[in-house]
């Protein structure tokens, strides 16, 4: 797992030094409690989110909800984590961070997942 996880981030890094305009992030979804099909809870797959990432800043459309973001380092820890309340268009993540992580965007219920490098 881990060797998949760091030649997913080395190919990310590359892309992200070789562009000087970075392609828009798509970020995959995913449902916390797959199982649950009642009502309200459908099985189609959820749809990917696209954000924009440039100088730290993380560009969105507005969040239909409340999510946690968090930054996870290749050893699987937590490295950053804010609340980010529902309307949010963009977050500034520390400048203090570099390297690449694995950003998730989490609710109760469901959660967008992806990679970056910063």
């Amino acid at each position: 797992m881990k060797k998949r996880f760091l030649t997913i981030l080395f190919m990310l890094s590359v892309a992200n030094v070789l562009s000087v305009n970075a392609d828009p992030i798509v970020l995959n979804g995913g449902r916390v409690t797959p199982n649950n099909t009642g009502p309200g809870h459908g099985k189609a797959p959820i749809r990917p989110w696209t954000i924009d990432l440039t100088n730290n800043v993380i560009t969105m459309e507005a969040t239909p909800c409340d999510y946690t973001l968090s930054l996870y380092d290749e050893d699987e820890a937590v490295v950053y984590s804010v609340f980010v309340p529902a309307g949010t268009t963009q977050v500034v993540l520390p400048t203090t961070l570099s390297g690449s992580f694995e950003l998730h965007f989490e609710t109760d219920t469901y959660y967008y997942y992806g990679f970056i490098y910063l």
